[in-house]
C-alpha cells in the first residue's frame, strides 16, 4: 500500500517531506509517491504517477492549500481512502477529535476538546485552542492562532499570522462558512458566511 501525495506544489513537497520523516508512515506504507495531472518525476527522489495509476489499496493525501480544490478532489476520488498525516512535531490533545484526511504540519497544535471536520489543513505553527469547533475543508496558514471557544464553518481560509480572539462557552466566536480571513488579521467579532476580513497592509513611507 502506497501513500499518494496529490499535488506537486510547495504544500505537496512539504507533505512528502513530513511523510518521509514519520515513523507511522514508514510502518504503514510501502512507498511514498506524488500524483498529479501534470508534471514529470522524479521530484525530490519520489516518483510522480498519474491519477489513473492510484490503486484501490493506496491512500491519498490531499496536499493542496485550497479547501475548494480539496473538495473537488474528494468528489473526484469518491470511495477512495484519504490519509490523515500528522507531523511528529505536531501536538494533538488526546481529547481532540480530527476528521478524515487531515494534514497537520510541523509544530501545529490542536488542543483539549477541539472537534475538527474532514480534510482540515494546519500549516506550520498553526494553533487550534481548546473547545473549538471547525468544519470540513478548513485551511489554517502558517502561524494562525485560533483561541478557545471559536466555531469555524466549512471551507474557511485563514491567512498567515491571523489571530482569532477567544469566545466563551456560552457565546463562541463564530466564523461563517466560506469566509476568508486575510493574513495578519485580528478577528475580535463574528464573521459572516462568505465574507472577507483583511488587515491594513504595511506601506513604505516616502523618504524612509
Amino acid at each position: 500500500m502506497r501513500l499518494v501525495v496529490f499535488g506537486l506544489g510547495g504544500m505537496g513537497r512539504e507533505a512528502a517531506d513530513l511523510a518521509r520523516r514519520s515513523e507511522a508512515v514508514k510502518g504503514r506504507f510501502s512507498k511514498v509517491v506524488f500524483a498529479a495531472d501534470w508534471g514529470e518525476g522524479p521530484i525530490d527522489g519520489l516518483e510522480v504517477v498519474r491519477p489513473d495509476a492510484i490503486g484501490e489499496g493506496d491512500e491519498i493525501c490531499l496536499a493542496l492549500g485550497s479547501g475548494a480544490e480539496r473538495m473537488r478532489l474528494v468528489e473526484r476520488f469518491t470511495g477512495r481512502q484519504f490519509a490523515t498525516l500528522i507531523a511528529t512535531t505536531a501536538i494533538v490533545s488526546p481529547s481532540a477529535r480530527i476528521g478524515a484526511g487531515a494534514l497537520l504540519c510541523d509544530y501545529s497544535v490542536v488542543n483539549n476538546g477541539a472537534v475538527i471536520g474532514d480534510h482540515f489543513q494546519a500549516n506550520l505553527f498553526a494553533q487550534v485552542s481548546h473547545d473549538c469547533r471547525i468544519g470540513d475543508f478548513v485551511t489554517l496558514a502558517p502561524r494562525v492562532s485560533c483561541n478557545g471557544w471559536v466555531e469555524i464553518g466549512s471551507g474557511v481560509m485563514i491567512g498567515a499570522g491571523a489571530v482569532i480572539r477567544n469566545g466563551t462557552a456560552q457565546r463562541p466566536l463564530r466564523i461563517g462558512e466560506g469566509a476568508r480571513i486575510g493574513m495578519g488579521a485580528i478577528v475580535v467579532a463574528d464573521v459572516a458566511a462568505g465574507s472577507t476580513v483583511v488587515a491594513p497592509p504595511a506601506m513604505l513611507k516616502e523618504g524612509a
